[in-house]
């Protein structure tokens, strides 16, 4: 009925050995490939150990669906803006209201798909042989927001040419396997407004796509663009109950043949919630007809890559055994 993963980066820094840390340590690496103390390979090699700790802590944890963390990602954008034509990397802006920055692209030209950005890490961890693995892509609508447009000076243009964008991404990942996919949209629920767009933007993107399409908003209430959502050709809506607990009522009252994931775990707070409170909004889910729904993820609320590494373990294991409790099952068996 339900299945474990988890949305958006995990923690780069492993600094914990109780927590099962395998002794790596990327932003020392990245430190040291800019100081030219490594060299290319010697850092690909940390980022890909990098990856294959955040699978075993995923793995030990009992989650279902695992993520390659986005270990190679500085932000939730960046990666796309690198990798294909059109962009330029500007200067830090904070990301939200988190405590974290980025760096903004600047469109300064028409944006064209050149080589996927995902799939190269989406086959490493798949072939790490940890467990299922579930990609994830910036959607559409936020590519758009989180950029500065210099160049097409209309939205209808830009969204378009990044749903484009996001379609090869898409296309790319099915063809290297790929079952499910996370499409992030942050900016959804801070964009009323402009929903109908967004809705053409990713529509253009997932429509008739090989792939099963996991759309996961953040930070944001859902509840007035809920029909909107709903009308997406994908398969699962997700969203940030936690912090914002109406999207619980929201996701529920969707409709039965759409999937959903509910953000239980609070991903900005290193306050742990106990296996009861969780349990108490499966036994609602269990009851609104969950085991009926095409898929009900149980995740975060957000990128736990907000915490310290030790908090994020703790997150993501009581997640799990909370589904396990209400299950009445062993941890790692659910």
């Amino acid at each position: 009925m339900f299945q474990t993963t988890l949305v958006g980066n995990q923690p780069k820094v492993f600094e914990d050995p109780a927590c099962g840390a395998p002794g790596v340590n990327l932003r020392l690496a990245r430190n040291r490939f800019d100081q030219g103390r490594i060299t290319a390979a010697e850092l690909e090699d940390v980022v890909r150990a990098t990856i294959r700790a955040t699978l075993d802590d995923q793995a030990r944890a009992g989650l279902d669906w695992l993520t390659d963390g986005r270990i190679r990602w500085d932000d939730p954008v960046t990666p796309f803006a690198a990798a294909h034509e059109g962009f330029t990397i500007g200067g830090l802006i904070r990301y939200f209201d988190n405590n974290v920055y980025y760096r903004r692209p600047t469109i300064a030209g028409p944006i064209r798909f050149v080589r996927s950005a995902v799939a190269d890490d989406y086959r490493f961890a798949s072939s790490a042989g940890r467990g299922r693995v579930i990609p994830s892509v910036c959607g559409p609508f936020s590519l758009a927001k989180f950029c500065v447009d210099e160049y097409y000076h209309k939205e209808e243009a830009l969204y378009a040419d990044c749903a484009a964008l996001v379609r090869g991404e898409l296309e790319a990942l099915a063809d290297a396997g790929a079952d499910w996919v996370q499409l992030d949209e942050p900016y959804l629920g801070r964009c009323p407004d402009e929903i109908d767009a967004a809705v053409t933007a990713i529509s253009a993107a997932t429509i008739g796509v090989d792939v099963r399409v996991f759309v996961h908003t953040y930070f944001c209430p859902i509840e007035g663009i809920g029909d909107h959502l709903w009308r997406l050709p994908v398969h699962a809506i997700g969203a940030d109950c936690a912090t914002v607990p109406g999207n619980f009522e929201a996701l529920i009252h969707g409709p039965k043949t759409m999937g959903r994931g509910f953000g239980l775990v609070d991903a900005r707070t290193t306050r742990l919630e106990t296996a009861d409170q969780i349990v108490r909004q499966l036994e609602r889910l269990a009851a609104a007809g969950a085991a009926d729904w095409p898929a009900c993820f149980i995740t975060p609320s957000a990128a736990l890559e907000f915490l310290p590494y030790p908090s994020a373990i703790a997150k993501m294991r009581r997640l799990v055994a909370a589904v396990c409790q209400f299950l009445g099952v062993a941890c790692g068996a659910s």
